[in-house]
C-alpha cells in the first residue's frame, strides 16, 4: 500500500499554509500527487435572504468567499509550483461538507485542521472535521490548531484497544509506519477490568507491522477511568516526543462517546501533535 493521492482541505485561516507545508513534504516523501481544495464556510440562501437586505449581504459574502478562495489558490500554486510532484488545485461551490466527503473518494490521505473556535477565518463547517473522519472512509491526518510541525511521521504513536478500528488505522497508516524511525504501540488498560474476549492482544498489532517490515515497541498505559485513555496518550505522546499519533476513531457507539466524552473526542478537542484517525 501507497498513497499515490493526498488531498489537503484549505480555508481561509493562516494555518491553512502550514497544513499546507506539511501535506506537500508529504507528498514529495511519497512520490504521490498533490491536491489542493478550498473549502470555507459558505452562507445558505435559505436563511441569507430572511436577513434585513439579504440580497447585498449575500453578494458581499460571496465575493469575499471568491477573495479568499484565489488568495489560496495563489498561495498553493507557489508552494508547489518548483515541486517534484504533480499538484492540481479544485475548487467547488457546493458546500464544504459535500464537497469533502464527495471528493475524499480521490484521495488515499485527507490532510486537515484541527477545528478551531477561536478563529472565523478557520470556520468551515460545524464539526467538520468529525464528519469527514466518520464519513470519508479515507485516513485523516488532522494537524493541531497551534504549535509548528517540522516533522510529522518520524516518531509514532499507534493507540491499540484490539478493535477493528485500531486494526483498520494501522492498515491506513502503513505507509507513513514503515517510514517512521521510531514506532510504539500503547495500549491503555483499566485496573480490574477484563479484557474483550473478541479484542486482539497488543502483540498482534507487533506482530502483523513486522510482517509489513515495521518494527514496533510496546507501552501498557494504566488508567484510572476509561474516560482518561485521550490524555493518557497525549501525555505519553509527549513523552515520547512523537510527532504522530494513529488512531481508530470511535470504536464505540458514536452517540456514547459524545455524551460521555471518550479517546477519540478528547484526541479531536485537545491534541497536541498531528493525529490519523481512521473509521
Amino acid at each position: 500500500m501507497s498513497f499515490a493521492t493526498i488531498l489537503v482541505i484549505l480555508d481561509a485561516s493562516r494555518r491553512s499554509y502550514h497544513r499546507l507545508d506539511i501535506a506537500a513534504r508529504l507528498a514529495v516523501e511519497h512520490n504521490a500527487k498533490l491536491v489542493g481544495m478550498f473549502a470555507c464556510r459558505r452562507p445558505e440562501p435559505a436563511w441569507v435572504y430572511r436577513l434585513p437586505d439579504g440580497a447585498r449581504y449575500s453578494e458581499a459574502l460571496q465575493a469575499q468567499y471568491e477573495q479568499d478562495r484565489e488568495v489560496m489558490r495563489h498561495g498553493f500554486e507557489g508552494a508547489t509550483e518548483e515541486l517534484p510532484i504533480t499538484a492540481e488545485w479544485h475548487a467547488f461551490d457546493d458546500l464544504p461538507l459535500v464537497i469533502g466527503q464527495r471528493e475524499a473518494r480521490l484521495a488515499d490521505l485527507l490532510v486537515v485542521g484541527q477545528d478551531d473556535p477561536a478563529d472565523p477565518a478557520a470556520f468551515v463547517a460545524e464539526n467538520f472535521v468529525e464528519s469527514i473522519v466518520l464519513a470519508s472512509g479515507r485516513p485523516v491526518l488532522t494537524i493541531p490548531r497551534v504549535g509548528w510541525f517540522q516533522t510529522v511521521g518520524s516518531r509514532v504513536l499507534v493507540a491499540w484497544d484490539g478493535g477493528r478500528e485500531a486494526a483498520r488505522a494501522i492498515r491506513d497508516a502503513l505507509p507513513l509506519l514503515r517510514k517512521a524511525k521510531a514506532v510504539t504501540i500503547a495500549t491503555c488498560t483499566l485496573a480490574g477490568k477484563v479484557g474483550d474476549q473478541w479484542s486482539a492482544p497488543s502483540q498482534y498489532a507487533v506482530t502483523w507491522l513486522a510482517a509489513h517490515g515495521v518494527t514496533a515497541a510496546l507501552r501498557n498505559l494504566p488508567v484510572a477511568a476509561s474516560g482518561d485513555a485521550g490524555e493518557r496518550l497525549l501525555s505519553e505522546a509527549a513523552d515520547l516526543e512523537a510527532n504522530l499519533v494513529v488512531a481508530g476513531a470511535y470504536g464505540h457507539n458514536r452517540l456514547r462517546e459524545v455524551v460521555l466524552g471518550g479517546t477519540t473526542r478528547t484526541l479531536l478537542e485537545a491534541m497536541t501533535v498531528p493525529v490519523l484517525f481512521s473509521h
